[in-house]
């Protein structure tokens, strides 16, 4: 059985926040190496010592079973700061090599009886809340055993967890929030706040904006160079679906297990595997393999198709396929497996007038409204400003800026009576302002919005004491964690890492 490396067709854009690097390595799992650096002789340089492609390679595949099993407290540290989904895993390959060889340093060495430990409180190979060696033997057959690897490699991912761990608790140690610090941690996510509002309304804009035909024509004439359709592709696939339970019976047939799983998965492998064979033919090798060749219709990039599971990450692949190289790599769908043959490409061309008139309308319509609302809401800022200066109150002065204020109930950032998509906006702006203060304008989707805070009431102290339980391990964890970027950061700067470009790059 030969095994691919999947690799992602469309890099997305990521937040530098924790939560999206868990949401790239969840929603798009997969290895996501590099491959066109290792037909050389190095991939990068560290600590003065070449790092061979066996090496990079491995790790890699050590991030994809890191991944599988869930084990985000190893991957959020040493992933940090990607803003692509190769950026995750080459961080978190370029900062494992930082962490171990900082830990040999710190003689953070963990044993056998640590290791072993470690793997038995793994939630992947919990059940009922006890250590499951079935699920474990079943993850070292399904997951490692594809991939070349074995129950050692698993046990050297526990090791690097364990090393972060001890790392994590010696930064950890001696770390007490001053009474100001906590005090001031309580009120911004528990005091409550007394807050007005003013609401400009963007229907009430819409109304009032028109767009003639001969601003679309000047507008037209102005983007016509890069007003196109969008390219479309065309493909052969052949889909590999996973086993599911037979409902049309009295009894329902027992559900797939990851064995029967991996048996699909790994079919799918050995398809994809022979379309590398020189002249290899897409409906040829299908014939052997015994599955169905379908067609579908032209679709552009990312666009959502049933026979991809709806999937818009499938249908993108198909746009990194070339005449050269038309096959893609197994891809994963809710369902099963799929791959895809590149057969046809409608290239993007220029739009007519009336083709763009309708597009460019509605773009013209937004952008002035977009205008009106900003230069309103400014406006009414600082009218508002100027009357609360002058000694009135926030109704009184929304009143002579033509507005009305809403009084909003106490709220605060964990507890608030606010609905709608409106409502964590008014939250956040509220939380960084001081009494008598007016926030900027605030785009929300009816419109925009002022907040203004009239007081915050005073914070409780058997409240605060209540909520230490709650806060201090929150404080604890968030200094922990800036602590843990900025040593990665650090230590990986004094490594001395040198990426080797690809040829011709």
């Amino acid at each position: 059985m030969v095994n691919l490396f999947r690799r992602f067709q469309q890099p997305l854009l990521i937040i530098l926040t924790v939560f999206v690097i868990i949401a790239f390595v969840i929603l798009y799992g997969g290895p996501g190496t590099r491959l066109d650096k290792l037909g050389s002789e190095r991939v990068a340089t560290i600590y003065g010592r070449n790092v061979q492609p066996a090496e990079y390679s491995s790790i890699g595949r050590q991030f994809e079973i890191c991944r599988m099993l869930g084990m985000f407290d190893l991957i959020i540290p040493l992933a940090q700061n990607a803003r692509t989904m190769s950026d995750v895993t080459d961080n978190y390959i370029w900062n494992t090599l930082v962490l171990r060889n900082q830990a040999h340093k710190m003689g953070i060495e963990p044993t056998e009886v640590q290791v072993a430990e470690a793997i038995q409180h793994l939630p992947a190979f919990q059940n009922n809340g006890q250590y499951d060696h079935a699920r474990y033997t079943q993850a070292i057959q399904a997951a490692l055993t594809p991939r070349g690897m074995n129950s050692g490699h698993l046990e050297e991912i526990v090791r690097d967890s364990i090393r972060m761990q001890t790392i994590r608790e010696i930064l950890a140690a001696g770390y007490a929030p001053a009474p100001d610090e906590l005090e001031a941690a309580y009120a911004k996510q528990f005091q409550l706040i007394e807050a007005s509002l003013v609401r400009i309304s963007k229907d009430d804009i819409t109304k009032g904006v028109k767009v003639s035909d001969e601003d679309i024509q000047k507008t037209y004439e102005a983007r016509k160079e890069s007003l196109k359709s969008p390219e479309k592709r065309k493909v052969q696939f052949v889909a590999f679906p996973l086993p599911v339970k037979d409902k049309d019976k009295d009894k329902e047939a027992p559900a797939p297990t990851a064995e029967d799983m991996q048996k699909v998965a790994d079919h799918a492998d050995d398809f994809a595997a022979n379309l590398l064979a020189p002249d290899a033919k897409f409906e040829e090798v299908a014939k052997r393999f015994g599955v169905e060749v379908k067609t579908s219709a032209a679709f552009t990039k990312g666009e959502r198709l049933a026979d991809f599971g709806n999937q818009p990450r499938v249908s993108a692949a198909a746009f990194t396929l070339t005449t050269e190289k038309p096959f893609s790599d197994t891809l994963q769908t809710d369902t099963g497996y799929t791959v895809l043959h590149l057969v046809g490409t409608e290239a993007a061309k220029p739009l007519s007038f009336e083709e763009a008139k309708a597009k460019l309308a509605e773009e013209l319509r937004s952008e002035r409204v977009r205008e009106t609302l900003s230069l309103k809401a400014a406006e009414a800022r600082k009218q508002i400003e100027e009357a609360t200066k002058a000694g009135k109150t926030f109704a009184e002065a929304a009143q002579v800026a033509g507005h009305k204020a809403e009084v909003l109930e106490p709220f605060s950032r964990s507890a608030s009576k606010l609905t709608g998509p409106e409502a964590s906006l008014i939250q956040n702006a509220a939380a960084d302002l001081k009494p008598g203060q007016t926030s900027m304008p605030i785009e929300s989707p009816t419109g925009t919005l002022l907040v203004h805070v009239t007081q915050r009431q005073p914070v409780d102290p058997a409240d605060l004491e209540k909520q230490k339980a709650t806060m201090l391990p929150m404080m604890e964890t968030q200094r922990v964690d800036g602590l843990l970027s900025e040593w990665v950061d650090r230590q990986r700067t004094a490594a001395g890492l040198q990426i080797a470009l690809p040829a011709g790059r």
